[in-house]
């Protein structure tokens, strides 16, 4: 069983390491077909790819579409075939989160929040599902109240997210080679703390909106959250 899991891994990576050295080698067109085909298949041959196909492969296709304007074209199709799928209220919510991040690969997280707003309004149910994929497109639109009613309690929705915060630096500390910025999540996690902060303060609960820093400062040292 490791043997074949490894064996498609190897399959899958081998599908975007042929995609990035045709695209360096100016075969764009053979590069293309290699991300449509990764795209396509990754998942299904091996689901650790979950997370690369979502951020790294969506990245390379981006630039090989800034050299290559029919991938540009075949990326937008993508995102614009999977939104409209979603809006059939026939998808999973993984199809939202592969909208999602092509959205914020092509530096337009203002569709996401449309989209969101949309399945808000006609499928309550499924939007509450596909809130994770778009939390951090609704903090930075400024969308709190939308976001407010589907996180819930903010104190408890900010406890869980410290403890997928202490989480992750376990790992970053493990792997001090693997590039991840400790300083760029320690950041995302103030700017959602005080984010829920200054909503808690505009709803009049001053109380709330002081422990939800308190909460952070604990395992972040950050001036913000004292102020």
């Amino acid at each position: 069983m490791l043997i074949s899991s490894a064996r498609a891994d190897d399959e899958a990576q081998r599908a975007l390491q042929d995609a990035q050295a045709l695209a360096r080698a100016g075969e764009y067109e053979a590069a293309l077909e290699r991300h449509e085909w990764y795209h396509t298949n990754a998942l299904r041959i091996s689901p650790a790819q979950y997370g690369v196909r979502l951020s790294f492969a969506l990245s390379d296709w981006k630039r090989l579409g800034e050299k290559y304007p029919p991938a540009m074209a075949a990326l937008t199709a993508l995102r614009d075939q999977g939104t409209q799928t979603v809006l059939t209220g026939k998808a999973p919510p993984e199809l939202f989160h592969d909208v999602v991040s092509i959205n914020h690969t092509l530096s337009a997280d203002d569709a996401s929040v449309k989209l969101f707003k949309k399945l808000d309004e006609t499928q309550p149910a499924f939007a509450k599902q596909c809130f994770r994929f778009v939390q951090d497109a609704l903090l930075s639109a400024g969308e709190m109240d939308l976001f407010a009613r589907h996180c819930g309690d903010s104190a408890r929705y900010l406890k869980g997210k410290i403890a997928e915060h202490q989480r992750l630096m376990a790992v970053i500390r493990q792997h001090p080679d693997s590039g991840q910025s400790q300083q760029h999540f320690e950041n995302r996690l103030v700017t959602l703390t005080l984010a829920l902060s200054e909503y808690a303060a505009a709803q009049s609960d001053p109380n709330l909106a002081s422990h939800l820093k308190e909460m952070t400062a604990e395992i972040i040292a950050d001036p913000r959250l004292t102020q």
